[in-house]
């Protein structure tokens, strides 16, 4: 959690609930900053913008996320474990 997180949490527990005129105010420039944050944030970017004739189609794909470097080494390390028992079990055959 962002400490302004925590100053809101704190805010509405000791400034509104608990009486605390310094914690009220304290949250309610943390509230503010929120808002005011949330009102200035980017509109969303516009990719593609055109009109589409008789008989065209758009056709909108999400590309899975590249593997992190957990799950690269997660797999390399399934994959070295199931040719290992492949290696034993030829052994024994």
């Amino acid at each position: 959690m962002s400490i302004l997180s925590d100053l809101r949490r704190r805010a509405l527990t000791k400034g509104l609930f608990g009486g605390s005129r310094v914690w009220l105010f304290l949250g309610i420039a943390a509230w503010s900053f929120r808002a005011l944050k949330w009102a200035l944030r980017p509109d969303p970017k516009t990719v593609y913008k055109g009109k589409l004739l008789l008989g065209e189609t758009v056709v909108i794909t999400h590309e899975p996320a590249l593997p992190t470097r957990r799950q690269r080494r997660k797999a390399k390390k399934s994959e070295r474990r199931s040719r290992a028992k492949a290696e034993r079990r030829s052994v024994r055959a």
